[in-house]
């Protein structure tokens, strides 16, 4: 399955709860209310940014670009997001309503499990994302595999296996720019990471307290050297799962707006423009 990732910000005029306001509340009830979405999207999680974190304690700086949040929608193929995109239904209902930034980090790719605790369940407590990026001449699959030797082995065979409650390694998928013409995404970063990696913690202080471990610490470091250094960058988040339609023992209920004769299905058919345009009446004329 692929992922279509994106790490997003506000307008740089706006708070950041206003931003989060709107891509919590309103961005989720347009795609509660668009069919296509949840036809397409078998898995949405939102990220959202944790004020205060102590850059100093990551195995990363923070980037530049102050992202607020990260988008994660999971797809079957490369044809579902292009048609998730360019879809009148989802142009209409959608892309009108753009309470960000024009930057934007867009990475397509597919996800490998490295590590999960037992009884983990999705959602709630934090997440530490790691965004590496190949340094000049080194490929970006070169890379994730020095990563994974240098960080993955090492820091799974140490204590941090009882603390980090879950590992995924994302690798690019590469996507074409063409591919977002015409989109809100036309204008961001595409392609530019060797891998992605999340890991979920069940507090904010399990975080401190792994990074500030001399060992784990020493594992990072010499990781981090095998990156580009300006580019790679740490996020640390709150996880939000909208909808799950994939993952064993988590699986959300389908949106009503994808149940024939709901309220929500009879809105949708309705349309998402032109209400004001005369159109024939269906009712039995005598």
């Amino acid at each position: 399955m692929l992922k279509f990732i994106l790490a997003a910000r506000r307008k740089r005029e706006d708070t950041q709860a206003r931003y989060f306001y709107e891509w919590g509340n309103i961005h989720v009830a347009l795609m509660l209310a668009n069919p296509v979405v949840f036809q397409l999207f078998q898995r949405y999680a939102q990220h959202f940014s944790i004020s205060g974190v102590a850059a100093a304690d990551l195995p990363l700086p923070f980037s530049a670009m102050e992202w607020d949040n990260m988008a994660d929608h999971w797809l079957n193929s490369r044809e579902d997001l292009l048609r998730a995109l360019k879809d009148p239904e989802y142009v209409v209902r959608m892309q009108p309503h753009k309470f960000g930034d024009s930057a934007f980090q867009v990475v397509l790719m597919a996800g490998a499990e490295i590590h999960r605790q037992a009884d983990f369940a999705s959602g709630g407590g934090v997440k530490l994302l790691l965004w590496g990026a190949a340094p000049a001449g080194a490929t970006q699959e070169s890379t994730a595999a020095q990563w994974q030797a240098a960080v993955h082995r090492p820091l799974l065979a140490s204590t941090a296996s009882r603390t980090v409650r879950k590992y995924v390694h994302n690798t690019p998928r590469g996507v074409d720019a063409q591919m977002f013409a015409g989109t809100l995404f036309a204008r961001g970063d595409l392609n530019a990471f060797a891998f992605l990696d999340e890991l979920w913690f069940d507090s904010l202080e399990d975080i401190y307290a792994l990074m500030r471990d001399p060992a784990t610490r020493e594992i990072f470091v010499s990781g981090a050297a095998l990156l580009d250094q300006e580019k790679s960058f740490s996020m640390v988040v709150t996880e939000r799962i909208v909808a799950d339609f994939v993952t064993s023992n988590e699986m959300t209920p389908r949106p009503a707006v994808l149940t024939p004769g709901t309220l929500e299905a009879r809105v949708a058919a309705q349309g998402g423009e032109g209400w004001n345009i005369p159109k024939p009446s269906h009712r039995h004329r005598a």
